[in-house]
């Protein structure tokens, strides 16, 4: 099962894949910093939107939020002050097949009704409606509850959400409680409600990068990350 060129590394991956091409509206996945969560997603996405055409555009977006210090305004019109925030999706593209080189005509078409993938600031997504729509929202740990519930109602005919988040890259202090963090909220809410035929979780906890980001991601996970916050990601632990 490859997408794109890109293969299940592990059982976890394996099952995420699987997850991405079913039915249900949304798919969570969880886990650290390189364990494949967003080139999983993108790769399955692209290829259901582009190859197989069950979805008639692609929608990446993420808060568009910067670490540490605030380096202000950027210059530019939307697109260009939209890139810098969809860099890890350009960066997956170096991973993937020849055929990553025809994507970047999806997304630089002039005509809208040829482009397939696009770039659309989260902040804009409130009172949309999205059919044939295949979106995936990375960096989700950082969204509180009302943003959180703006994304969630906006699934029409046929899309699929793909949410995704590590809970010990909380950027505002203020949502690292189990109170106010929007990603929590839902995903405990749809356990509780036992909605399992309308959503599937997946936690990731492999790290592909370098050996020292498990390293990080450990030291930082023991020190950061709230117990429930661990908790409801064990829900979505794969057996082996």
């Amino acid at each position: 099962m490859a997408f794109f060129g890109i293969t299940a590394k592990n059982a976890e991956q394996k099952a995420a894949m699987q997850a991405l091409l079913n039915d249900k509206p949304f798919t969570f996945l969880t886990g650290p910093a390189g364990s494949g969560k967003t080139l999983v997603a993108q790769a399955v996405g692209l290829e259901r939107t582009i190859e197989r055409q069950l979805y008639r555009k692609l929608i990446y977006t993420r808060l568009q939020t910067q670490v540490g210090m605030d380096v202000g305004a950027l210059p530019g019109n939307l697109d260009e002050k939209t890139y810098p925030f969809i860099a890890p999706f350009m960066d997956n593209l170096e991973v993937m097949s020849d055929k990553a080189n025809e994507i970047k005509r999806y997304l630089t078409e002039g005509d809208e009704d040829k482009r397939k993938v696009f770039f659309d600031p989260i902040q804009m997504i409130r009172g949309r409606s999205l059919n044939y729509t295949y979106a995936i929202f990375d960096e989700i740990q950082n969204v509180d509850i009302g943003t959180f519930a703006a994304l969630a109602t906006r699934p029409g005919k046929t899309a699929k959400f793909v949410f995704m988040g590590n809970f010990s890259q909380i950027d505002a202090p203020r949502l690292r409680s189990t109170k106010t963090n929007g990603l929590y909220n839902l995903l405990a809410g749809l356990y509780e409600k036992e909605a399992f035929e309308h959503f599937d979780h997946i936690n990731l906890t492999e790290t592909h990068r370098h050996p020292v980001v498990e390293i990080v991601e450990e030291i930082l996970r023991n020190n950061e990350m709230p117990e429930e916050f661990a908790e409801l990601e064990a829900r979505g632990n794969v057996s082996e």
